[in-house]
């Protein structure tokens, strides 16, 4: 197991270096500048990057990031006030941590029932319903079922508020909503697919030979091993989340690092770019370790080593 980590960790250390070369000369090619007050003269330009490091070669400036990072600068931003990148993420950072989360585990359940639910009842209505709402939930893109939960419960019902976050907890009910469905939709038909499997497997024919009752059948045979694909949806699932939640925290007026994102790129905020996709693929790539290693302890039959 410490073997597995450790080559996984070197590995994860090489791909978050080739994302952040990339994210970096895509953001040399990107056409303006930072600076979009049309009253600064060529001088006062000239200045500014000189301070910031952006009149040295491409290559220098990239080397300098390099070194930076590895000290845990993620540099100043532009558009804030000359303010901490890291600073920025780390205030945003747990309100999009926390929306994610949320999602995550109010669609991974759903999922797990309604995939159970459809799996009982194979080839019935319910199974048919529930694989057509399962097939609208992963075709729909989240900030789609934003605008129309915003609409339906937000403007016409006013039953829940339609912008915010802090105040209440109501706050963050339509959101988690609108980043949980595809999430629990893919999850329903994962465990739909592997509970017929296992409802069908020879283990199972025998524990219901011996007289235990479906509901026990269920629960400690067959949710144990369909649950198994699931755990190794969890890391993609979760970029879903992370990518999803740009437009959504927009739509909500959400103050997290993917309305921050998105506000920067407008602005050429270069900075606040790569140290925002850096916390993107630094998040899910752990996830995707964490995923691994959880899969492992529940089926002993994978060997990492």
């Amino acid at each position: 197991m410490t073997r597995y980590i450790l080559k996984r960790t070197l590995i994860l250390i090489a791909t978050l270096w080739i994302v952040v070369t990339a994210t970096f000369f895509l953001m040399q090619v990107l056409p303006g500048t930072p600076y979009n007050n049309p009253k600064l003269s060529a001088d006062t330009i000239a200045q500014l990057n000189a301070t910031y490091g952006l009149d040295k070669p491409v290559l220098v400036q990239y080397w300098d990031y390099l070194i930076n990072l590895l000290h845990g600068d993620l540099g100043t931003s532009f558009q804030y006030q000359n303010q901490f990148v890291s600073m920025l993420i780390g205030q945003r950072l747990p309100i999009s941590a926390q929306l994610g989360l949320q999602a995550l585990v109010v669609g991974v359940l759903a999922g797990l029932w309604f995939g159970a639910v459809s799996a009982k009842n194979q080839n019935k209505k319910a199974d048919g319903i529930l694989g057509v709402l399962s097939t609208l939930g992963i075709s729909t893109p989240s900030f789609i079922l934003a605008i129309v939960l915003l609409f339906v419960f937000g403007y016409n019902l006013g039953w829940l508020p339609v912008s915010g976050w802090g105040d209440s907890f109501s706050q963050t009910i339509l959101p988690t909503l609108a980043l949980a469905v595809t999430p629990a939709a893919i999850t329903t038909r994962f465990v739909r697919s592997e509970m017929i499997d296992v409802l069908h497997s020879d283990y199972i024919q025998l524990a219901r030979a011996k007289g235990i009752g479906e509901g026990q059948v269920i629960q400690k045979h067959a949710y144990r091993n369909s649950m198994i694909p699931i755990l190794t949806l969890i890391g993609p699932m979760t970029a879903n989340l992370l990518t999803g939640s740009t437009l959504v925290e927009n739509i909500f007026s959400i103050p997290g690092i993917g309305q921050q994102f998105v506000s920067s790129i407008p602005t050429k905020d270069y900075p606040v770019i790569m140290g925002t996709t850096i916390v993107y693929a630094l998040m899910l790539m752990v996830m995707i370790l964490i995923t691994d290693i959880l899969t492992a302890i529940v089926d002993p039959r994978v060997r990492l080593d």
